[in-house]
Formats: structure tokens, sequence, C-alpha cells
């Protein structure tokens, strides 16, 4: 100690109040440690996103490839004036058709296989060609069926991920076979000459038709099926699937969505309804 210096009484801290023992060096620019930003988060990397990358949302990433297998059901409504384009007569046809599908979306657009089958089934009817004389009508009745191979082409418009409208077009090709029976008929004594009302004639100029309706200028009686194009006949082979739809889609989760289908094409209108699971 230099001569004359004070000596700190005893338990007297020597350091002047409102100092601190230890001075911190001031913070210099550059010499500071400033913590880094936070990560960037990816625009749209939500919680529904990580879900869908983890593969149990409904959610569909851009750029990313899902497949569907499933079931499809459709009802087909052929209406009595797509008949009478071809000819006089007929009546109004329900179709009941279903079958396997397979769907492959990407982007909100899909393409949905399906091979399927179509009951073309029709009860007695009356019909002749639009040319034909009114002798010429027949009792006309169809066992004949359908299996289809086509392709829906649907875009969506999305209002969330589980619901979007669908809309698009179908294409196709069906593969005909069955029974198609024509036999001629004659007016029922007091039918007026209502078609409706007509008789299958059971031979050639049989005595309960005194009109000469059941002619011999075809041997359309009895069991008489008509032959296939293949044959000469008028009877399809093939039948083409062409088609204007839309539809609803729903979509609660990856494994699963439904549909909603409603159309209009060559076979007529369409109302149906599709469950396939998402692999």
């Amino acid at each position: 100690a230099e001569p004359g210096a004070a000596e700190p009484a005893p338990g007297v801290d020597p350091t002047p109040e409102g100092e601190p023992a230890t001075k911190e060096p001031e913070a210099v620019v550059g010499d500071s440690e400033v913590e880094p930003p936070p990560a960037a988060v990816p625009q749209g990397d939500d919680s529904a996103v990580a879900d869908a990358r983890a593969g149990d949302s409904a959610l569909e990433l851009p750029g990313k490839t899902y497949y569907f297998v499933g079931l499809r059901y459709r009802t087909i409504i052929v209406p009595k004036f797509m008949i009478n384009l071809f000819g006089d007569g007929g009546r109004t046809v329900v179709v009941h058709s279903g079958g396997p599908e397979f769907g492959i979306r990407k982007d909100g657009f899909e393409y949905n296989f399906g091979l399927w089958f179509a009951n073309y089934a029709m009860d007695d009817t009356p019909f002749k060609s639009t040319s034909d004389g009114e002798k010429a009508w027949e009792i006309v009745n169809s066992k004949m069926k359908a299996i289809y191979i086509t392709s829906d082409f649907l875009w969506s418009q999305e209002f969330s991920p589980a619901f979007s409208l669908n809309y698009g077009a179908g294409v196709g090709l069906g593969f005909m076979f069955g029974d198609l029976n024509r036999v001629q008929a004659y007016p029922r004594p007091g039918s007026a000459g209502n078609p409706e009302d007509f008789e299958r004639c059971d031979s050639p100029n049989q005595d309960q038709d005194p009109g000469d309706f059941c002619g011999d200028d075809n041997d359309h009686y009895g069991d008489y099926n008509e032959p296939s194009w293949a044959d000469g006949g008028s009877k399809p082979i093939v039948f083409p699937w062409l088609a204007l739809q839309t539809g609803l889609r729903f979509k609660p989760a990856k494994s699963f969505v439904a549909r909603l289908d409603l159309g209009f094409g060559t076979s007529g209108f369409f109302v149906g309804v599709g469950a396939d699971y998402g692999l």
C-alpha cells in the first residue's frame, strides 16, 4: 500500500456505490452475437399439408399421382324419344349397370377406367320402322346385355379438400349379346288400331286376323330372334359409349372417395354412384 493511503474499514466494500463489481464491456458493432432469424416456413406447410404428406389426409398435393380402385353403379334411362329416332312405337327403357373401376388422379384431373355390365331387357313392346306401313307392326322384346369398356376423363372444381365438382366426358365400347325377339302383330278386335293393343301372330294368315296383318312376307313368328350384324340382321354386335357428364366428388380421407355421376350420351341419360379405395 502506498504511504498515506487509507485502509478500508473491515467489512466495508471499497467499490463505489452504484457501480458493478465487474464492469461489462460495451457492445461494439461487429463484435456482438446476433441470433440467426428463424427458419422460413414454406408457404402452405400447415398441418393439413403435413397430414397429406404423412398419407392420412383428404388433401391432394400438387404434382403427386393418386390411385383408386372400386365399384360403380349406374341407372341408364333410354327415353322413348331416342327410340323414335329409329322407328315408331317403343317405350322408355331403364337399364341397370355396374362393375369395377380403376382411377388415376393428378392435379385435379383423373381417368376412371371401367369394366361394367349393362342389362338392356325390355318387355313386349310394339315397334316398326318409320318408313313401313301399318301392317308392319311387330311385338318386340329384348333380353340383350352389354359388357362395356370405358374411360371417363374428369376435371374437378375444388370447394374444399373433401368436396369437388366433376365435369368431363366418357368414351368406350360395348359388346352386345343376348336375344332380340320380334314377332308380327295384328290388332285385337275392338282395339281401334292402337298398337299398344296389338297381339302376337301365331302363324301366317290366321283366322283371328281379318285385316291380313299376319302375312307370309317373312317368318317372324313364334320365338323368332333377330340375327346379329354378322348374320345379316339388325341386332348390333358393338355399341359406342359417348357421354358428357358431371357430378360431385366426396373424399373424406385419402383411403376413400365417393362420387355422384350425372350425364347424357349415346345410351340416354344416366345417374350413378361410385365408391373407391385409395391405394
